[in-house]
């Protein structure tokens, strides 16, 4: 497995490509903006992308979803508890982007344990709320594709329209306790394992009550 991160975007969102050297075959995961970008560097490896995959459905994490998809005919996927921020009419202050939000129609909705296929990996979705109904975690391999739930030394923000504190300290103590060590590959900033955040991330410690 072979992993590209490229950060795009506004609020410098992590969007990663994650292929197959033998095959090829790859996914997009979060593509938040700048498809330009993402293509030409999947082109530049000469990648098949057969999915987009979302961790959660926020502007910063989508922007760049149509074009990738409209290029390269890969199949969608959203988590199902997001579904609405991919529906609601009113964008507030980002109305003039409703479009990346509404154009393109989920091949698959993700739940708890859904899994897609690629090049001989498996991405399996863990929901993971808090950030927002939807969040999830993506597992491959030894990875985790964390979006805006576990950042390093952080947890995504609560205080948007549909996050909640305390199923956020629910989803890290998930994470917190899953056996073995991971790679933590968070949606915005730097990359982290998870034996580093059990350390010293202060709201995982909070979660499983060290302070």
């Amino acid at each position: 497995m072979k992993i590209m991160q490229l950060c795009v975007g506004m609020v410098a969102t992590n969007c990663y490509i994650v292929y197959d050297e033998k095959s090829r075959e790859a996914a997009v995961i979060d593509p938040g903006d700048n498809a330009t970008s993402i293509l030409s560097a999947a082109k530049k490896e000469k990648l098949d992308i057969k999915y987009v995959l979302l961790t959660h459905a926020h502007f910063d994490h989508i922007l760049a979803a149509h074009e990738v998809l409209a290029a390269t005919h890969a199949q969608y996927v959203v988590p199902e508890g997001d579904l609405w921020l991919l529906k609601r009419e009113n964008m507030g202050q980002f109305r003039s982007l409703a479009s990346a939000y509404v154009e393109d129609k989920p091949d698959l909705l993700a739940n708890e344990g859904t899994q897609v296929t690629f090049g001989g990996m498996t991405a399996t979705y863990m929901n993971t709320p808090g950030h927002t109904p939807g969040s999830s975690v993506i597992r491959i391999g030894d990875c985790l594709f964390t979006g805006d739930t576990l950042f390093r030394h952080e947890c995504g923000r609560c205080d948007l329209e549909g996050g909640d504190f305390g199923q956020m300290l629910r989803s890290l103590r998930r994470l917190h306790d899953l056996e073995g060590d991971y790679k933590v590959l968070p949606g915005h900033e730097g990359i982290s394992s998870l034996s580093e955040e059990r350390a010293a991330n202060p709201y995982m410690a909070q979660a499983v009550g060290r302070r």
